[in-house]
This record gives C-alpha cells, structure tokens and sequence, in this order.
C-alpha cells in the first residue's frame, strides 16, 4: 500500500469537495483508514517502557527487592511484599561483553539505572519478570505442561508450508520440530552461525523479517536494543511471537509494540534454588502460558 502524506489527503480532501463528489472519509478518517500501513515512531525504548510499567507496579503493590542472582546461564530476581512473593529470569548475556556485577538495594535502582552494561541489564530484565509474575499470579492463566510443544502447535496451527517463518535466536528443540513438519524455518543467531543447518549470522536478520509471514523472538533480545529496529520491519507478518523464560512479564505490557503472541514460564513453580543450579532443561518443566496481545 502506498504510504500517504497528511497534505496529500488534505488535497484529495479538499479536491473531491470541489467537485461536487461525496466525500465519505474525513482526513482524520482516511490517516486512521490506511494506519495499518504506517509505523508510528515509538517515543521510548521497548526496554524503558517496560521498566515504567513494572515501576508502576512496584509502587501500587508494594514490592521490595528480596534478592537477585547473576549465574552462568540463568539471571534471576525475586520480589515480595507482605502477601507474597514472585520471581523472574533471565538469559545471562555471557557473551555480550564483559559482565560488570554490580549491587543493587532496591528494585527502583535497578530500573532507573541506564546502563549499557549487559549484567546490569539482564538484572533489570529478570526485574521487570519478576514484577510481571506478580501481576500473573492474580490472574486466571490457561496453564499448560509444555511450553516449546505449546508453541510449536501454534506455530504450525497458524501457518502453511509455503510460509517463510523466521527465528531470531536458535530455539532448537522448536526449529527441528517445525522442519520436521515442512515449515521453511530460516534462523538468525549471534552466539552460533551454522549456515549448513539454515543458522545464519544476525547482520541478516532485518531483511529476513522483512519478508517473513511469521517471526519468533526469543525473550533475550529485551536485553538490548535490537528488538525495537527488528517490529519495524515485521508488518507483512501475520504473527510475532516473543518466546522463552527471559519474557516472563504481563503479556498486556507489550500491547502496541507490534507483538502478536507472548510464550513464557510460570515461575511459581521453580524454586531460586533450582534456579540457580542454571539448568536448562530443568526450568522448561514449569508450567507455561502463552497469550495473544
């Protein structure tokens, strides 16, 4: 669909008038008819819209920091208040730089805290997580046992073989089962570059997306800045699904940023203790959720 300026419609406006036709849409109409085919530049960061939200949140419930953790694979952090209590994680960003540990002493110094340092950043995501399972727990979730089968039904219920789906980041376990089913899965991932296996360098990713009809985003990506380059390309998609454990926030947090569908853990059910043993396949045995925006 060809982008139309305001001028532009004023002047069709404006033109239709004078020639007597009957002009249904006013201006104001016509910019909200064709919006689906207009970006609406975002004034904040994906990243610091979600640590407002949890700040909000912190305040109307009263929640303090109990303790926070950064291990090899899982960053995590655990709030309460005088009711309960709530944990969230993250994907320790290893090889995203240098980790610089820092203290903390209260959940608004993590999140005010504008750093570019990637352990302050994960704390901060597992922070906003963490907050969001609050929210979560009073709230009515359709459960399920397995989250990668729960998003590899849905992706496949959605979806075609002719349909391009890309990855960003190399969920495994789903990308074989999709491939296994016929799916044309392309994957973008930083860490490993397998391009014998359709694993390819993430410099490509932007124009994957471009022209894909489905996206997955694994949760990490919230760690950086990326994120918010990559839903402006996501427009054809007919889904885009943010997916993993390091997204375990209120799904309704990321309404308007373009994602379609939120994949996450429930974390009530892990232990910090279990947490901290940084065992992958052991945190896939929470119970899982997944919501549509």
């Amino acid at each position: 669909m060809r982008r139309w300026s305001p001028n532009f419609l004023r002047y069709l406006a404006n033109f239709f008038g004078k020639k007597g036709i009957l002009f249904h849409f006013s201006v104001t109409a016509m910019m909200n008819f064709i919006k689906t085919d207009i970006h609406i530049k975002r004034k904040i960061m994906i990243l610091d819209e979600l640590k407002e939200k949890a700040l909000k949140s912190i305040e109307k419930n009263k929640l303090t920091l109990e303790s926070f953790h950064l291990g090899e694979l899982f960053t995590y952090v655990l709030v309460k208040n005088q009711n309960r209590s709530a944990k969230g994680v993250a994907l320790t960003p290893l090889n995203e730089g240098e980790l610089l540990e820092k203290d903390f002493n209260s959940l608004e110094e993590i999140l005010e805290e504008k750093s570019f340092n990637p352990a302050s950043r994960a704390i901060a995501l597992a922070a906003i997580n963490a907050v969001g399972q609050y929210e979560l727990q009073e709230q009515n979730l359709d459960l399920k046992k397995d989250l990668r089968e729960e998003g590899f039904k849905l992706i496949l219920k959605n979806s075609q073989e002719k349909d391009k789906i890309v990855f960003i980041g190399n969920l495994r376990p789903l990308v074989k089962k999709l491939r296994e089913n016929s799916r044309d899965v392309t994957v973008f991932c930083r860490m490993k570059v397998e391009p014998q296996n359709g694993v390819y360098n993430d410099i490509f990713e932007y124009e994957a997306v471009n022209n894909a009809d489905i996206v997955i985003i694994t949760g990490a990506a919230l760690i950086g800045s990326t994120i918010d380059a990559l839903l402006k390309f996501t427009s054809k998609a007919k889904m885009v699904m943010i997916s993993g454990f390091s997204v375990g926030l209120n799904p309704v947090w990321l309404k308007g940023t373009g994602i379609t569908h939120v994949a996450s853990l429930y974390l009530d059910d892990s232990s910090k203790e279990e947490i901290e043993k940084d065992e992958l396949e052991n945190i896939f045995e929470n119970r899982c959720y997944i919501q549509k925006i």
